[in-house]
């Protein structure tokens, strides 16, 4: 008798979320596995539809009340109170005794939100010992030894988890072949997933990264080397869910969407050729060396309206020492194209990376604003299985925390270049040299750096 499988996305505990990117599409792929082996499988989405609930600060985090103010409002407003997003583990307890799985699977990708997950999962074994609890994604494969001295009672699935899943279950795991594999989303509402007012759904067309950026995470799951999804098997997935589930908006959340350039092409060309009312996204980002007019032409035809390019740093010693295999001289291409073209661009950097100052930042600002772009800051925390994570508590490894401190960049003036990079662009007039005003604004109560 083949068992029972819920799988779970457990809540997660921040000072934000961003309900767009909440798409549980690992869950979806693992759903889809197990079904094409002949198991009844669930999915329970804890993150949708979204509510929240105020917590008390955790401890660790008393710090930056001097910078999140929870009545504070207004458009340089950063963080305010501390919640818990998703249902409350009573609430997925009973869940659980409805659908009576024998097995769990639950999702712990997030290095930061562990914590939530590791009392989800004591709470359950105390209250069904006998189902079986499987952890996987990021955080499950960089540190499952630390995990299972905490947790000795759960399973762990370190990598790819679809093969491994089934392997472990006694389940020849060999038909599942991720190139020609067709995920089916039927086991999560579309509605739940809006974009634009309408559906979206997340697809991921390749795994695996070439390059050896120094802060990026994907190799430590996926590796070196890179695959993709048939063009036929991506055009049929979104086939299903354009005419199924009534989905108008598509996001690629690949890590190297363009990197193969006759694929990449061979697949718009196939996408402008089905639909004539869709939008496209690649939320995670597009390689900018990859990037040129022909291309840029290409993703336009077939919906693209909006490009995240993340430059990182503008000094260029920098990129070279994080192994970004990209310039400026690329950047100031690829945007002068693209905006000709008619894309919106958001161009990320890192802010308060190991070693870089406040001049730093303003160095790689002034060349960004240059351009007639959104400026997106990417507050840096030292990554778990890079070469720049050095053993930090697990729950500072997060945007929110401003996990750094250095005497030659303190936390408070990345507070204030956070807001300030806020502000400009929401006020493209200010010019570069209101970076030497103070980088904060006078408010009704005592100064708080706010």
């Amino acid at each position: 008798m083949q068992p029972r499988v819920l799988l779970i996305q457990p809540p997660i505990e921040d000072f934000y979320i961003t309900p767009i990117r909440t798409y549980p599409l690992n869950l979806i792929y693992l759903a889809s596995a197990l079904e094409a082996a002949g198991i009844e499988v669930s999915i329970l989405d804890c993150l949708n539809p979204l509510t929240r609930r105020t917590l008390a600060y955790p401890e660790v985090f008393d710090y930056l009340k001097e910078y999140y103010d929870p009545n504070e409002k207004g458009p340089t407003k950063l963080f305010g109170h501390y919640y818990r997003f998703g249902l409350s583990d009573e609430a997925i307890l009973q869940h659980i005794e409805t659908f009576a799985p024998d097995i769990i699977g639950i999702s712990a990708n997030f290095t930061a939100y562990f914590d939530a997950v590791e009392t989800l999962c004591q709470k359950i074994n105390k209250a069904f010992p006998s189902i079986k609890i499987i952890l996987g994604g990021y955080h499950a494969t960089v540190f499952s030894d630390a995990i299972k001295q905490r947790l000795p009672f759960v399973d762990l699935i370190s990598g790819e988890g679809e093969a491994a899943l089934l392997t472990m279950l006694g389940i020849d795991a060999a038909p599942f072949n991720f190139e020609t594999f067709i995920p089916d989303h039927h086991l999560i509402n579309p509605s739940l997933y809006p974009m634009h007012r309408q559906n979206m759904a997340a697809l991921v067309a390749s795994r695996g990264c070439v390059k050896a950026c120094t802060f990026c995470t994907v190799s430590s799951m996926y590796g070196r080397s890179m695959r993709w999804r048939t063009v036929e098997g991506i055009m049929a997935e979104m086939k299903t869910l354009y005419d199924t589930r009534h989905v108008r908006v598509f996001d690629f959340e690949d890590d190297n969407l363009s990197l193969n350039r006759a694929w990449f092409m061979a697949l718009l060309t196939e996408i402008i050729a089905t639909f004539k009312d869709i939008r496209l996204y690649a939320m995670n980002g597009i390689a900018l060396e990859t990037l040129d007019q022909p291309l840029l032409e290409l993703m336009w035809q077939a919906g693209f309206r909006n490009l995240n390019l993340s430059l990182v740093t503008a000094q260029e010693s920098e990129q070279t020492r994080l192994n970004r295999g990209t310039n400026n001289t690329i950047f100031d291409r690829v945007v002068k194209e693209a905006k000709a073209i008619g894309f919106a661009i958001t161009a990320y950097f890192i802010l308060g990376l190991p070693d870089q100052t406040a001049t730093d930042i303003k160095e790689t600002l002034s060349f960004l604003y240059k351009y007639d772009i959104l400026v997106a800051p990417s507050v840096f925390y030292p990554p778990p299985g890079t070469p720049l994570y050095n053993d930090e508590p697990w729950i500072m490894c997060r945007s929110s925390a401003f996990a750094l401190n250095p005497s030659t960049f303190p936390r408070s003036e990345q507070v204030n270049i956070f807001r300030r990079v806020r502000e400009m662009n929401l006020a493209r007039h200010l010019s570069l040299p209101a970076m030497d005003k103070p980088l904060y604004l006078p408010t009704n109560r005592p100064e708080e750096n706010c």
